[in-house]
């Protein structure tokens, strides 16, 4: 294995599409609430619009030799009043309180881990812990940004002890479990 690590700077990043879908299953196949909502997400509907849509991203890959085998997306964008009230269209059918929690004083800067994913062959090589390095130090680079925010899916709860080691704390749930929302406090 030749492992290493590339910052993706350019607009096209459908070479993740496999890796993505494959995150996707994972969660599908794990998730105790609303599974079908999970299994109708993928790389067209998740990262790819979030990805062409966002301004200020971090997309750091994992490669060995030229072969994508894992990867972490952070953004950094802005909480007003209208997202606070705001759902997906993924989301309609789901009850509870969304993305943030109700008494969030807006507007804020933040920052999102969005997605970390290592292929199922790579894991247990600490390429997850490099990534996770990466775009925790890219987000914490940013002077601006008054909060961190990251998601974990039911049934990967044990990917929030991950986070806390990081300094995430568990913050609430989102519609009524679907997501488990952990923030860290910047300022």
């Amino acid at each position: 294995m030749n492992i290493h690590y590339k910052v993706i700077t350019t607009d096209n990043v459908d070479f993740l599409e496999g890796l993505c879908n494959q995150l996707m299953r994972f969660q599908a196949d794990h998730a105790t609430i609303r599974p079908d909502i999970m299994a109708s997400m993928n790389y067209n509907n998740r990262l790819k619009p979030e990805y062409t849509n966002t301004l200020r991203k971090h997309m750091v890959v994992a490669f060995d030799e030229e072969r994508p085998v894992g990867f972490a997306f952070a953004t950094i964008g802005n909480v007003t009043e209208d997202n606070l009230k705001g759902k997906p269209d993924w989301a309609a059918e789901l009850d509870g309180i969304g993305f943030y929690p109700e008494n969030y004083e807006v507007p804020k800067t933040i920052g999102t881990f969005k997605i970390l994913y290592v292929d199922d062959e790579y894991r247990n090589l600490s390429i997850g812990k490099q990534l996770s390095n990466m775009t925790m130090d890219w987000l914490n680079s940013h002077e601006d940004v008054d909060d961190l925010w990251v998601y974990v899916a039911n049934g990967n709860e044990a990917v929030g002890k991950l986070y806390e080691k990081y300094g995430f704390k568990l913050s609430h749930s989102v519609f009524n479990g679907f997501i488990d929302a952990y923030c860290q406090k910047r300022k």
